[in-house]
This record gives C-alpha cells, structure tokens and sequence, in this order.
C-alpha cells in the first residue's frame, strides 16, 4: 500500500477534498508517527481553512502546532487565522453563532429522520436524512463538523435528548456536545437502507462505505454493498468484494437478498469466463436463497439453467 500521506495529498492536489480529509484523519485514527500526525493535523486544517469553516480549523492547526511547535508554516498559518480572527471579530461571531445554529439543526433532523424510522415512517424520514449528506459529503466531514456544538439548556429539545439517550451524543464540556461514531454510524446505515427502498443503490453504496469507515468491526456494511453492487448490475464489483468475505452472513443482512445477490453476480462472471469455480458459486447461493425461500421464481429459474447443463449419467 502507498504511503498514506502521499495518498491523501494526491487527492488534495487533484481536489477530492472531502476524500482527502477522510484520508487524513484516518491517518490520525490509525497512526502514531508525530511527524505524520502534525501534517496530517495541519492539512486538515488548511482545507478547513480554505473551506471557510475557521473553527473545524482553528481546532486541527491546535494540535499540528501542539505536536510541532517549532514548524515555521503551521505557526505561520495559525497567526494569519488569528489576525483574521482579530480583524473581523462582529463577523467570526456572526459565523460562529450561524455555523453552531447549522450544527443543531443537522442533529434536529438526524434524530427526527431516525425517530419517524422507527415509528415506520421511512417517506417522512427520507428528505430529512438525505438533505444532510450534501453539507457532509463524507463520515470524516460529518464528525468533524458535528465537534463541540454549543447548546444551551433551552435547546436541547426532544430529538437532542433522543441523540444524548443513545449515547449518539455527548458532552464535551460546559453546554458543548459532539456527536460520537455510533450515532454518525446509526446515521449513514439508516440512510443506506432508504436508499435502497428508492433503488438508489450508488448512493447507498457511499452511506455503506462510510458506515464501514467508521466501525470497521462491524461487517455488515460489506455484505450489504454487495446486494447494492448486484442491484446496480456492477458484477465485477460484487465479486471483487465477496473475496474479501467469510460465507457466514452477520445479523441486520437479508440472508436471501445476500445470496441472490452473490449467484445473481457469479452468473454475470460464468457467462463470460465460463469459470467452473463460478458456476459452482452460482448453483451454492440459489440453493442458499430456496433454502430460505422456496417460492423464489427467478432463482429456481437461474438453478434450473444450471442443473440443466449438467451431463445426464450425473444427475439425480
């Protein structure tokens, strides 16, 4: 694998700068290196910077300059952000109390869109959850910009206290809250299954991914990329995922759909390869799905076309 700071600076400089603020602070989750650390923290906050979302800045040139105190370019950028801090005071007020007003209605609509969910209201709760992936293009974005939200007694309404009730939420000091990686996770794995029921199948593969990036002890996520690669007729991508998965299927995954999924996409394979090890795949995920259910016409179908090519003396 390349270096990961070479890689998250390739995205920065071909300006995939949401991907490469993912690639960064996923350097400052897996990594121990100062050096790496501090220039990670230090791009983090150039982009936010650039961005104009000054505090999400403020906070990671903090601690690049915390763990490089002597490095001349990230004091120099701490002290441009701070005499621009000095110069526009009334305006990075302004922006401070609009940006923490934003932030509390991103987690408003979370915990409303995920309560209408659970009262089966999923029609309700679709715009709500998908009209925040545009302001938080990835899991990265969304943590980073859901950090130390000031909200006061007065404010914390029913749907902060269902987030703070599931420990979604928490506090961070006196009235200041973030949001923690189960709730981000909850979030994207609940938008990715409206996706699904819309047959937005590209966008739930994003919602998955990014569900997969922050918890990535919990495999359900894949399996259920591979029933959105299917359902997208990207069959190549299908199996490149399946290589990388154990046959048992975790809880939360539509055993049925899943396989369906898998022979669906290793028949798409056989077709053009005529790969034995592919057919074999094929006829083990139908019997699979009839396993589960008997009454699947297209897949009773799809094994018959199979059982069909087998020599006569060899069948049963």
């Amino acid at each position: 694998m390349q270096n990961p700071i070479h890689h998250a600076q390739t995205l920065e400089t071909e300006g995939h700068l949401a991907e490469a603020i993912c690639a960064y602070d996923t350097i400052l989750r897996t990594r121990d290196e100062t050096a790496m650390l501090a220039h990670a923290n230090f791009r983090l906050g150039a982009i936010y910077r650039e961005w104009g979302e000054l505090f999400a800045a403020q906070r990671f040139l903090a601690q690049a300059h915390q763990l490089e105190p002597d490095n001349a370019d990230i004091r120099c950028t701490i002290d441009a952000l701070n005499q621009h801090f000095s110069q526009h005071r009334e305006f990075v007020a302004d922006e401070m109390s609009r940006k923490n007003s934003d932030a509390i209605v991103s987690l408003f609509r979370i915990a409303t869109g995920i309560k209408l969910l659970a009262m089966d209201k999923p029609v309700q709760a679709y715009p709500l959850l998908k009209s925040r992936t545009k302001i938080f293009p990835n899991a990265a974005v969304a943590k980073h910009l859901l950090t130390d939200i000031s909200i006061t007694e007065q404010e914390v309404n029913s749907a902060i206290k269902f987030l703070l009730e599931r420990e979604w939420l928490i506090g961070t000091g006196a009235e200041l809250y973030s949001i923690t990686t189960s709730g981000l996770y909850a979030f994207y794995t609940e938008l990715a299954q409206l996706h699904v029921a819309n047959d937005a199948y590209t966008e739930a593969l994003t919602c998955y991914e990014q569900a997969y990036w922050l918890d990535d002890s919990q495999p359900a996520p894949l399996y259920h990329k591979v029933i959105c690669y299917a359902n997208a007729d990207a069959w190549d991508e299908a199996v490149a995922c399946l290589a990388e998965l154990p046959d048992e299927v975790p809880e939360g995954v539509d055993s049925a759909a899943y396989h369906a999924a898998v022979a669906r996409s290793y028949h798409h394979v056989y077709s053009r390869t005529q790969d034995e090890t592919a057919k074999q795949k094929v006829i083990q995920a139908c019997k699979a799905v009839l396993r589960l259910d008997k009454k699947d016409k297209a897949i009773s179908k799809l094994l018959a076309s199979y059982q069909g090519k087998t020599s006569w003396w060899r069948r049963k």
